[in-house]
């Protein structure tokens, strides 16, 4: 086993479904722990994740993220419970969030609104209708919401919520809860989120983790877990770990990514701490303009550096055992080059394996 590092994909688009297998498969056998998939524009995440959960035996299995605007909490806790069992429990990282603004306001047409009261109210549903019998859940209450289960055999459990978004009445899964922890994660970059998930979630899912990011992180992480008495060290912290090939067009292709990233205000806070907050919103301006070409364009090598697992063989070796030295989870994120999508996803799995595998890896491994 390579440890706690998963593999993920760009977009599920990308590839076909058996190119996927075959990602799927080859990551586990190179030893990944997890393999992940996100939800945009794409193929849908529970059946692309079913279809790998029938085609491999060892992987873990996780979204990273979707959307809590895309489906009902009682939808997600349905769907997850379904991929749960069919995968016997290997779907063991729930990751979810806002969603990009691009698709959830634009694709869903939903907007995102109240996003702090939909993470709260969705956590504390999927965790009642999946896991109400443990008593890990019976031991998170939501302040100021009424919580109620309804005690009776495995398949008889009822369970009802009266949020202020969402309001169950005595309800239940036929098949009741599932035997076992499902972790849940949020996405959170900016600080609301991130108390939230500190104090009612597992852990937290954030992109391009610099050690500037880190350290608030790590911050905010201790002082809200001890607020409502958690062990802050529960607290798990999972980075999407942008990579692509490095040559020129590799090198641009993560420019292109990260500026479509910064050009969302949810991205600031991570440019911000550190010391790009500046060009963040020059960037934020000229992506809302339609000047593409100028957004990316002021995406340094810098930057490309700071925000990526990107550089020499032992700078990209070095830096994922940083985050892994922390206990930080890197979900290895290929970005490829135009026209080279199938080879630069597998190359840059095969390149990660190795990175991990040497001591010193040298260029001609790399």
């Amino acid at each position: 086993m390579l440890g706690n590092i998963g593999v993920t994909l760009l977009n599920t688009g990308d590839l076909s479904i058996q190119d996927i297998v075959r990602y799927a498969q080859e990551a586990e056998e190179l030893g990944y722990e997890g393999f992940w998939v996100c939800e945009g524009d794409g193929k849908e995440a529970f059946s692309t994740l079913a279809v790998v959960a029938h085609a491999t035996q060892r992987l873990s299995l996780g979204t990273s993220i979707v959307s809590f605007y895309s489906r009902t909490p009682t939808l997600l806790a349905m769907t997850v419970g379904t991929l749960y069992r069919m995968s016997a429990g290997r779907f063991q990282h729930l990751g979810i969030g806002t969603g990009g603004v691009f698709f959830t306001e634009r694709g869903h047409g939903v907007k995102i609104e109240k996003p702090i009261a939909r993470a709260r109210e969705t956590l504390d549903i999927v965790r009642g209708l999946l896991m109400s019998q443990t008593t890990a859940y019976q031991s998170i209450t939501a302040s100021g919401l009424a919580i109620s289960v309804a005690q009776g055999d495995n398949t008889n459990e009822r369970f009802s919520y009266n949020g202020n978004l969402f309001q169950l009445h005595n309800f239940r899964f036929r098949e009741g809860s599932i035997h076992g922890n499902l972790p849940i994660y949020l996405s959170a970059i900016g600080p609301q989120m991130v108390s939230l998930a500190a104090q009612h979630a597992d852990g937290i899912i954030t992109n391009g983790l610099t050690e500037e990011a880190y350290t608030r992180y790590a911050t905010l992480i201790t002082r809200e877990a001890e607020a409502v008495g958690r062990n802050p060290q529960e607290i798990k912290l999972f980075t999407l770990a942008m990579m692509a090939e490095e040559d020129d067009a590799g090198r641009n292709a993560v420019r292109h990514a990260l500026a479509f990233f910064f050009a969302s205000i949810h991205y600031y806070p991570l440019m911000e701490v550190a010391g790009y907050g500046q060009q963040a919103r020059q960037i934020q301006q000229s992506w809302q303009r339609g000047n593409f070409a100028q957004a990316i364009g002021l995406i340094t090598d810098e930057m490309v550096e700071k925000f990526a697992i990107m550089g020499s063989p032992s700078q990209r070796r070095r830096k994922l055992r940083w985050m892994m030295d922390l206990g930080v989870y890197p979900i290895i994120y290929p970005v490829w080059r135009p026209g080279k999508a199938v080879d630069d996803y597998f190359s840059l799995l095969r390149r990660t394996a190795d990175y991990l595998h040497l001591d010193d890896p040298s260029p001609s491994r790399a």
